[in-house]
């Protein structure tokens, strides 16, 4: 694992793409073994602890696009 990777704290993703532009492509959180959507809508920012498992769910579709930023610090405790 990369040094910056051990110290992402928080994962923050915005949907770039209007509704409609794809199909697939959904941002889901691992809450206790089960898949949750995240919010989808343009513009909408999601923010994430960085040790919580998600994904995006392939893009069968049309093309999305998002912006994807990283907050970094020393680790929690």
């Amino acid at each position: 694992m990369s040094p910056l990777a051990r110290s992402r704290k928080l994962t923050l993703v915005v949907p770039l793409s209007p509704p409609g532009s794809h199909e697939g492509g959904v941002l889901e959180l691992d809450e206790d073994g089960h898949a949750v959507a995240a919010g989808a809508g343009q513009g909408d920012v999601s923010v994430i602890a960085s040790f919580v498992l998600h994904r995006v769910t392939p893009v069968t579709a049309g093309r999305r696009h998002s912006l994807t930023c990283w907050v970094h610090g020393p680790g929690f405790r």
